[in-house]
């Protein structure tokens, strides 16, 4: 049940696929710098240093120590850091030390969050 809901948090309404989102099979990173990128990125290994990107999921054999801004985030290793993330998935393996705000999240049983989660405010037009 947990997984078909995370496959509902990331289904694709264009390609009507989960897999298009996320591939199957992770690339090793290690990283001692800050990573910008414009695609998807699906990694086991270590990251020093903040991520930034579309889509990111974590391995889980991943650490990460730095914050995460993304716009779909699927983490199944260990982050130390803040998470901002319009849609997060919070795998079983995952432990998540540090805050994360998101505009929609899944969390599954056994995964361990050391911190809070809340949802992002709402952006209104403000009225003169």
């Amino acid at each position: 049940m947990i997984i078909s809901k995370i496959r509902t948090l990331f289904y694709s309404k264009e390609t009507k696929k989960v897999d298009e989102l996320f591939p199957t099979r992770s690339n090793v990173l290690n990283s001692s710098s800050d990573i910008e990128f414009d695609g998807t990125l699906y990694f086991n290994g270590t990251v020093n240093g903040n991520i930034t990107c579309k889509n990111l999921k974590t391995g889980s054999r991943s650490l990460i120590t730095g914050n995460i801004n993304s716009d779909n985030l699927f983490v199944l290793g260990e982050v130390r850091g803040n998470i901002e993330a319009n849609r997060v998935a919070i795998g079983s393996s995952a432990v998540v030390h540090g805050k994360i705000s998101y505009n929609s999240i899944s969390i599954e049983p056994n995964a361990k969050i050391l911190g809070n989660y809340f949802k992002r405010k709402s952006k209104r037009a403000s009225k003169k």
